[in-house]
């Protein structure tokens, strides 16, 4: 059959598979794809392709999706950059995510090529006049080829490892960190390069894009102090610029805790004299009450933000608002730390907080000892305690002791 110059083929194949499913042993290679069906956006075809395959333990199997794409019914390549660095020419059937963007018969799609474990680039595909065109719009590097829309009613949602999705209202797509692909015009922003001194903290993941669609902010810290800062990209352009965080102010849990709501909070965009928006701090905006954190995983819940210990105040919390019975201290705990019996659970708390421990004693599920049950009993102590914070209770804890 013949193949044509911008022909994408069978995308994730044994990318995954060779790690989680063995895609290299005989039984996945025996285990030939599947037509599922077939969906047409003018004259490129979607191909999608079920396999079944073993599972990571390997005791069931499991149905693997990949997709082909084709125009006219023939297979497509397109021509690409491959290597290290995305600096070697390469014509490639295999592509890891196809995104369909707007509506309409003969809608765009931003596809993704290379090696999704290293280096990739996503090129657009556009088809008018009877012609197809596969134009590259950013290269990435380094793994970092997750999909963001930035704008739209799908705002913030986020795309990583392959994806075949629609996209039909977002007008601003993050791509990877390389640059921000404008739906209405079919440009690629690029991202200025991060700077030195700044790194990105990990969970810190919203972004904010400006309303005429060339800057985009998000939250960084500063490698020397570790001091939070409100990064702003040009983009298309020569660099960033950055605004100052006042935790004391700005309060947040941790960086998790960071959206477009709380940067709306405390940001806004303004026009300036050269017709650009600009990102200012808010003007008499009013400090977000403290709130504090629960950990991933475990029965714990604390005030990041605290900086006395109060175990005699949030001790009295607990026997005011769960009826918490005060338990004698042990020798192994914590200096300070208390002991409270709340519905047949030992709740420690540390003066900022309430935990309950780990044990390895056997347990009932639903029954005292279930670590499910401690955490949903934790849970609904921190949010009784968030509420209280709210109305503005507790402030000793925000207080710093005199010595």
């Amino acid at each position: 059959m013949k193949r044509l110059v911008f022909s994408i083929g069978r995308g994730l194949a044994c990318v995954l598979g060779a790690l989680l499913a063995g895609c290299g042993s005989k039984n996945a290679l025996e285990a030939q794809p599947v037509l599922k069906r077939v969906d047409r956006y003018g004259e490129i075809e979607v191909a999608i392709h079920t396999r079944q395959a073993r599972s990571a333990n390997y005791d069931t199997a499991v149905d693997d999706e990949s997709w082909s794409l084709r125009w006219r019914g023939e297979p497509l390549l397109i021509d690409s950059f491959g290597g290290m660095w995305l600096d070697q020419p390469i014509r490639t059937g295999a592509i890891n995510t196809v995104f369909v963007i707007g509506a309409g018969a003969s809608p765009d799609l931003v596809v993704n090529v290379g090696d999704p474990n290293n280096a990739s680039v996503f090129h657009l595909l556009h088809q008018a006049e009877g012609r197809l065109s596969a134009p590259l719009l950013c290269r990435s590097l380094g793994a970092d080829n997750a999909v963001r829309v930035l704008d739209g009613k799908e705002a913030g949602r986020r795309f990583e490892g392959p994806n075949y999705a629609s996209l039909p209202d977002a007008g601003h797509i993050l791509l990877g960190n390389a640059c921000v692909y404008e739906t209405a015009t079919r440009r690629a922003l690029e991202i200025p390069r991060t700077p030195d001194d700044v790194y990105f903290p990990y969970g810190s993941s919203s972004m904010v894009l400006s309303p005429d669609g060339r800057s985009m902010a998000r939250i960084g810290v500063l490698s020397e102090s570790n001091t939070p800062v409100m990064l702003i990209a040009d983009l298309g352009g020569a660099g960033w610029t950055r605004l100052p965080v006042d935790p004391a102010r700005m309060r947040y849990t941790d960086f998790h805790a960071i959206d477009a709501a709380w940067i709306a909070h405390h940001f806004e965009w303004r026009r300036g004299a050269d017709g650009r928006d600009h990102l200012i701090e808010r003007a008499g905006f009013e400090p977000l009450p403290p709130r504090g954190r629960f950990l991933e995983n475990a029965a714990q819940y604390d005030v990041p933000q605290a900086v006395t210990p109060q175990h005699e105040d949030l001790g009295e919390f607990l026997a005011r608002r769960f009826r918490g019975r005060r338990l004698p201290p042990e020798a192994n705990t914590g200096d300070g730390v208390l002991r409270y019996e709340v519905e047949q659970e030992v709740v420690f708390v540390t003066g900022a907080g309430f935990f309950i421990a780990m044990t390895a004693q056997t347990y009932w599920p639903g029954q005292p000892g279930d670590p499910q049950r401690q955490k949903a009993l934790i849970r609904r102590i921190g949010e009784a305690f968030d509420a209280e914070l709210a109305q503005g209770r507790h402030a000793a804890l925000f207080v710093p002791a005199i010595d």
